[in-house]
């Protein structure tokens, strides 16, 4: 087995390239940039790529002959320049995918989706199955994320590669460090926002358990189609409150959309408005498809892979 991750520098594709290269397989990273820890990984090597190189993709795959392609490669973070977030996400995926096809040592290609496909909407209720037709609203991230895996169930692919395509929620754990995500969010603002006075379903997945289903996957000669990678709980924002003395208050959607619309396009917030509706109305996915198939015993739960975020990286340091 050997394994190409295209956004290997990314939260998700470093703790994968971690744990594979660590347990002696090969594993060959994909980004624009590599972490300097990333050097102290045993086998594994690092190719300077931008994913929307098609020509530059097909190199390395020819040359690296990977039985795997990870693809996670993509722009998580709103872009006020859609066209370029269109072009890394849709385009690019489209690219690595080509290459992959193309390149006979790939036996499986996973993508690595999002349970916000399936959009957030004020009557979503848990649990969300695959059989759900994605709706992704306004959320960019989500809606190139459906353009994507529309194009891979139309694509004439080789028989012999499988295709997984993974619907994820939000990953947390040990190695999480993203500065004003929503595990910062809710560990450090003094106030929650319950809008329109409703709290908030939130799932999170745990890293420990995501590179163990990935493992399982990695090592399924049969498995293909989608699957929504997640945990098998969830709670309400409420039930993740780190200080005792944080304070909840109703407060309009419309209010805070408008605010935050403002100060998006001031450029004076990261905050997409489109994110507005992620914040007020949780996606809950069933990930008993899955599990199911490996009989897979969850290591955290929603809360307990939170807190231990906020235990090992320290809440001040999300």
């Amino acid at each position: 087995m050997k394994i190409a991750i295209t956004g290997s520098n990314g939260y998700v594709g470093n703790f994968l390239a971690e744990y594979f290269s660590g347990r002696g397989i090969g594993v060959v990273g994909m980004d624009l940039s590599s972490m300097g820890r990333q050097r102290d990984y045993k086998n594994f090597r690092f190719h300077r790529c931008d994913v929307r190189d098609k020509g530059l993709v097909s190199r390395i795959l020819e040359a690296e002959k990977p039985t795997h392609v990870c693809h996670l490669a993509y722009l998580m973070d709103p872009q006020h320049n859609y066209g370029l977030e269109y072009d890394v996400d849709v385009n690019g995926s489209k690219s690595v995918f080509d290459a992959a096809n193309a390149v006979k040592s790939v036996r499986q290609f996973m993508h690595f989706s999002s349970a916000s496909v399936y959009g957030a909407f004020p009557e979503n209720r848990p649990w969300i199955s695959e059989d759900q037709e994605p709706t992704p609203r306004d959320w960019v991230y989500a809606q190139n994320k459906c353009i994507v895996e529309q194009f891979f169930s139309s694509y004439p692919k080789r028989d012999d590669m499988k295709l997984v395509n993974l619907r994820m929620c939000t990953v947390v754990g040990p190695s999480y460090y993203k500065p004003g995500g929503v595990v910062s969010i809710l560990a450090k603002s003094p106030v929650g926002l319950l809008l329109d006075g409703r709290d908030t379903a939130v799932q999170f997945i745990h890293e420990d358990d995501v590179k163990n289903l990935v493992d399982l996957v990695a090592n399924d000669k049969d498995i293909e189609g989608v699957y929504n990678l997640a945990s098998d709980s969830y709670t309400m924002a409420r039930g993740l409150c780190v200080n005792p003395k944080k304070r909840f208050i109703s407060f309009p959607k419309s209010v805070f959309r408008a605010i935050i619309s403002a100060l998006w396009h001031a450029r004076l917030s990261p905050v997409s408005p489109t994110s507005v509706n992620l914040v007020a109305h949780g996606i809950v996915v069933l990930p008993s498809k899955l599990t199911g198939r490996y009989n897979y015993k969850f290591l955290y739960s929603t809360k307990e892979a939170f807190f231990d975020a906020c235990r090992r990286r320290g809440a001040g340091g999300i």
